[in-house]
């Protein structure tokens, strides 16, 4: 009859309804715990780069003593 047919319209709505609304709040967390895991690798990039540029400074120092060395034993 048409009321058992618009209960059962209802009643897929209404599950519908709750299907969408479990999705987006799965993706809410997953969007949630990748920008958190986003701003941790961000962090991790930024200590890189910092030691990079500091490794890079010692190696320009180290390189400079050697040419250093070098330049004092031609002229000894």
């Amino acid at each position: 009859t048409l009321h058992e047919r618009r209960l059962r319209n209802k009643t897929a709505s209404a599950k519908y309804r709750a299907k969408k609304n479990r999705q987006y709040n799965e993706m809410r967390v997953t969007v949630h715990r990748l920008t958190k895991e986003n701003e941790l690798l961000l962090h991790q990039i930024n200590i890189l780069h910092k030691e990079n540029r500091q490794l890079k400074v010692t190696l320009d120092k180290f390189r400079g003593r050697m040419i250093a060395q070098k330049m004092l034993k031609q002229y000894l």
